[in-house]
C-alpha cells in the first residue's frame, strides 16, 4: 500500500503543498466526524467517553453491556463536574442556569435508574433514559471538543498557510471575526479542491467510524488526535528543510511520516523474530 501511494504520487504529480493541504481538511473532517459519531453512540448505548474501557481492545460481548448503574452514575457525575468549569467562563448567566437545569434533570433521572435498574424496559425507555442522564455531559463535550480539535487545526492551517499559501492571507492584523472567517475560507476552498482524497480517506477510516459509534473502543477519541501529532511533527519537519533550502524534498517526507505503517512495520518484526529467540 505504502509503494502504490509512492507510485500515484509521482503518476499524478503531487505537489506537497497539495498533499498537505488535503491531509489537512481529511484530518478536520473526519477526525470531527468520528468524535461526533463517538459521542452519538456513548448516547444510544448509555455510555461516557470514560466508560468504554480501560485496555483500549475491543470487548468481549458482556463488558458492551456493563452495570447500567455505574454508567448512570457517571454520566450524572460528570455533568455536575463540568458545572464547575460553566460558571467559571459564564458565571450566573442564562446559559448556565440552562445548563444547571439539565445538569438537575440528569441527576434525577440517574437517581431514579439507580432505584428501579432496568430489566424488562424496551430500548426505547432505555436510550431516552440515557439521553436525558448523558446530554449534559456530552453537550460539554461536544463544545470542548469542537474548540480544542478545531483549534489545533486553525494554528495548523496558519502555518501551513505560510509554508504553501492557499489563499494568500495572514492572521496578521485581523480581527477575531476576520480571522475566523480566514480559517473557513481554508476549510471551504481545501474541501471543493481536495475532496476525492477525503473520500478516499473516509473509506480507509471507515473501520475506526464503526468502532468509533459501536463503542467497542477505549481510545476512540484519541484516534483523531493522532494525525494532529503527525501534523506537528510535518510542521517542525517543513520549517527545518525549508530553512536549509530543501524544499523539493518535503513532498517525500511527507508521504514516508504519513503513509508508511510504522507500526504494523515494526510490530511485523517482532513477531517474526520471536521464533527465533524461542528456538
Amino acid at each position: 500500500s505504502f509503494v502504490l501511494t509512492i507510485f500515484f504520487a509521482f503518476h499524478f504529480t503531487w505537489t506537497a503543498k497539495d498533499l498537505l493541504w488535503s491531509l489537512w481538511i481529511s484530518s478536520l473532517t473526519i477526525g470531527y466526524f468520528t468524535i461526533l459519531t463517538g459521542m452519538a453512540g456513548n448516547l444510544f448505548h448509555g455510555k461516557m467517553a470514560d466508560e468504554s474501557g480501560g485496555t483500549g481492545k475491543e470487548h468481549d460481548e458482556n463488558s458492551l453491556n456493563p452495570d447500567p448503574k455505574k454508567l448512570q452514575n457517571t454520566g450524572a457525575a460528570m455533568a455536575v463536574f463540568f458545572l464547575l468549569p460553566m460558571l467559571g467562563f459564564f458565571g450566573l448567566s442564562k446559559v448556565t442556569l440552562i445548563y444547571a437545569l439539565f445538569v438537575g434533570l440528569s441527576i434525577l433521572f440517574a437517581v431514579i435508574r439507580f432505584k428501579t435498574g432496568h430489566h424488562g424496559e424496551s430500548w426505547i425507555v432505555k436510550f431516552f433514559f440515557s439521553l436525558v442522564i448523558n446530554l449534559p455531559a456530552t453537550v460539554f463535550m461536544l463544545v470542548f471538543f469542537t474548540v480544542h480539535f478545531g483549534g489545533f487545526h486553525f494554528v495548523h492551517s496558519i502555518f501551513l498557510n505560510g509554508f504553501f499559501p492557499l489563499t494568500g492571507e495572514t492572521p496578521f492584523g485581523k480581527s477575531i471575526e476576520g480571522t475566523f472567517e480566514m480559517f473557513i475560507n481554508f476549510i471551504k476552498i481545501s474541501f471543493l479542491s481536495y475532496w476525492p482524497f477525503i473520500v478516499t480517506s473516509a473509506v480507509s477510516k471507515t473501520g475506526e467510524i464503526i468502532d468509533a459509534f459501536t463503542a467497542k473502543k477505549a481510545d476512540m477519541f484519541l484516534s483523531p488526535y493522532k494525525n494532529v501529532i503527525k501534523m506537528h511533527a510535518m510542521i517542525f519537519i517543513i520549517a527545518f528543510m525549508g530553512g536549509a533550502g530543501l524544499h523539493s524534498y518535503i513532498l517525500y517526507a511527507a508521504l514516508i511520516l504519513y503513509f508508511f505503517p510504522f507500526s504494523r512495520f515494526f510490530r511485523f518484526k517482532k513477531k517474526t523474530a520471536q521464533p527465533l529467540e524461542n528456538s
